[in-house]
């Protein structure tokens, strides 16, 4: 998925590729290589070539505050499409597709009440499926236009939970 990163005035297109614990961040037209492993109190111990940092982080709602090498960060982010296009802001109430492939399951109607956890939605890439989920009870208030069987891209609209 790519990312807009936003820290402090300046912004960065972000898109990371994660194997195991050895991941390559691209941002804007560079490419970095590194390693990643969790530390025992909850932390990240993140190596880029011969320089690492120990980082701690927390999120509130798309706000990361970050502390590393004894600085605090606050990064905001906003998810975009492959093709640019800049998608709404992003909440927790608001899932998007996590993956290309097609629509194999629609398990909810607009305006059903779900439960936290229930299936929603299912979606079929290399023959593997993938469930989204109902972050919190709720009623559904949108949900995706494409028909069983359609094709989805990474980061199109899925479906939106009812406000609070």
């Amino acid at each position: 998925m790519n990312e807009k990163l936003i820290l402090g005035s300046k912004s960065f297109d972000v898109k990371m590729r994660r194997t195991g614990d050895n991941f390559t961040l691209f941002v804007n037209d560079e490419e970095f290589k590194g390693s990643y492993a969790r530390t025992i109190d909850g932390g990240l111990s993140i190596n880029f070539g011969t320089s690492s940092a120990i980082c701690y982080s927390e999120r509130y709602s798309d706000e990361i505050y970050v502390f590393a090498k004894g600085n605090n960060y606050l990064l905001k982010h906003r998810q975009v499409r492959f093709d640019s296009v800049e998608q709404d802001v992003i909440n927790d109430d608001k899932v998007l597709s996590p993956i290309t492939g097609k629509l194999l399951d629609n398990k909810a109607n607009l305006g059903s009440a779900v439960s936290k956890g229930e299936v929603i939605l299912v979606l079929e890439a290399m023959k593997m499926e993938h469930r989204l989920t109902a972050p919190r009870d709720g009623k559904i208030s949108r949900i995706t236009s494409v028909e069983i069987g359609g094709q989805v891209k990474e980061g199109d609209f899925m479906f939106e939970m009812e406000e609070e």
